[in-house]
């Protein structure tokens, strides 16, 4: 199979109600996967871990950062469950812990406690958790800075979700790559959306036609997956301004790997202030329009950066 030839494009077949036979069928069935497939991407970020839950990022200074619900704290966390002063929080190099005020106790991994040491996740195993009933903070990182991530299970934008944005079923932008894998290992420094340099692992390059225009994307690892962050020429009106996503299997033993735009999804960052994401790399700025994947947020039109 040639490099970029559609998969499953059928020309008016791409219609439902087209009635074209087995290819019509089959465009049937991928209209059902992708229905299927904007159903669990609600899911996943309505979940009590998801990204409509994460209400704050408080970054934190080198010794000790006073928490709680008053203002005048170094962390302020303005919500119903958590005392005026709630403890303190110290941060010594890498190494950061934390303690209860005088007359307060943590719900520290689901534990009552005193103190303890705040550990990133690693490894699989998660973050350590501080947790106000509906409240929870953990570490963070953003580049080399150290912040409190806070989840909400009542945030406003939890709440108030009024459902995702698509382009309908685009058969054209369903194409066909050819990977290349590095001869070494590499990792790059990519920023992200707060100016941070953040390490990302390389798998390789692939190779794409897409709207007629040939590319050669830079892919990323991301568990038995590979990870393309990209822009196209639609973010300047009607997708997320600074980035999507696409995630695809790996490839087979011949390199090719089935790239579906129609699954292209927004970041993190897309819906909600206090998540960090990265930006594309130059290689994945795509001088196309890609009408296919997940919209706008809400309209949004913000960014933080577009070269």
């Amino acid at each position: 199979m040639p490099v970029g030839r559609l998969v499953g494009a059928t020309s008016d077949c791409g219609k439902p109600q087209s009635g074209c036979g087995a290819a019509g069928r089959s465009n049937g069935a991928q209209v059902a996967a992708l229905n299927a497939f904007h159903a669990e991407r609600e899911k996943i970020l309505l979940a009590d871990d998801g990204w409509f839950t994460v209400a704050g990022l408080h970054f934190l200074n080198p010794g000790d950062n006073k928490f709680g619900s008053d203002p005048l704290n170094d962390v302020v966390l303005e919500y119903p469950d958590v005392p005026k002063q709630a403890g303190v929080i110290t941060m010594n190099g890498t190494t950061v812990t934390i303690k209860a005020a005088a007359g307060q106790t943590l719900t520290y991994n689901g534990k009552p406690a005193k103190e303890g040491v705040l550990h990133l996740a690693a490894d699989g195993k998660p973050a350590d958790t501080i947790t106000f009933k509906t409240t929870t903070f953990f570490l963070h990182y953003s580049g080399p800075r150290l912040a409190i991530r806070v989840r909400d299970q009542n945030a406003p934008l939890r709440k108030n979700f009024s459902g995702l944005k698509w382009y309908p079923p685009n058969p054209s932008v369903k194409v066909v790559g050819q990977f290349t894998r590095l001869a070494k290992p590499k990792t790059v420094q990519a920023p992200n959306i707060l100016g941070d340099l953040e390490p990302f692992d390389v798998a390789g390059t692939v190779a794409v036609t897409i709207g007629g225009k040939p590319a050669n994307m830079e892919a990323w690892k991301s568990g038995d997956q590979l990870w393309f962050v990209f822009r196209d020429l639609t973010s300047a009106d009607t997708t997320y301004p600074s980035a999507r996503f696409l995630y695809t299997d790996m490839p087979g033993p011949d390199g090719k790997l089935v790239m579906d735009f129609n699954r292209a999804r927004n970041p993190p960052c897309a819906y909600n202030q206090w998540t960090t994401c990265p930006l594309p790399p130059a290689a994945n700025k795509l001088a196309v329009r890609i009408e296919a994947g997940e919209k706008r947020y809400h309209g949004d039109s913000t960014s933080a950066d577009r070269k």
